[in-house]
């Protein structure tokens, strides 16, 4: 076996791998040269112990090259009330949409409740609940977003390292569409799924 022949071995095992399981954690302290060709690694802010290899995919990948190559592609189970929760977090979790929106910050369910609500209009509480309940579940799956059920936030996922600079551009603008999120959100209780 040639040592080109073993590098694509180990490119086709780790892209085998995300798309079983999704972004894989690596040890932070792993060298960028023993990384497989064709992953992106970031380190999670603040813990020193996560790292994640992501796939690169060619910017010009459609839902067809998606599907030959097994990675997911656009979440199409309620397509509405999951880009609209996938808009609310990018608002409440990008602070500086002239900066970077990987990694992000931390953005209380509660605040990220009364976004939801503003993008998605009237509903009855409980609705808007299952909704939001039901979306974060289907990003935080596809790792769009990290929702930390038990400690009520949820910040942008990985994946969201890999837009490009066109999306981004995109994504500006509909940042600033977007309500600001409300300055103290601390009266709305945080999104939990139903208990199990």
């Amino acid at each position: 076996m040639t040592r080109d022949s073993g590098a694509a071995e180990d490119t086709a095992l780790a892209w085998a791998r995300a798309r079983s399981s999704g972004p894989l954690r690596v040890s932070p302290g792993t060298p960028a040269r023993r990384l497989p060709a064709g992953m992106l690694k970031l380190t999670e802010p603040g813990d020193a112990g996560v790292s994640w290899l992501v796939p690169q995919v060619p910017t010009d990948a459609d839902a067809r090259v998606l599907a030959e190559i097994g990675l997911p592609g656009p979440l199409l189970e309620q397509p509405n009330d999951t880009a609209r929760m996938l808009a609310a977090v990018l608002r409440c979790c990008w602070a500086d949409p002239l900066g970077p929106v990987w990694p992000g910050v931390r953005a209380g369910s509660g605040t990220l409740l009364a976004v939801f609500g503003e993008v998605t209009g009237p509903r009855d509480d409980a609705a808007h609940r299952r909704s939001a309940v039901a979306a974060l579940r289907r990003l935080d799956q596809a790792a769009w977003v990290r929702w930390d059920e038990p400690a009520g936030t949820v910040r942008l996922g990985p994946r969201a390292a890999l837009w490009s600079g066109g999306d981004l551009t995109m994504l500006r603008q509909l940042w600033r569409s977007i309500p600001a999120p409300p300055a103290a959100p601390s009266a709305v209780p945080p999104v939990r799924g139903p208990r199990r």
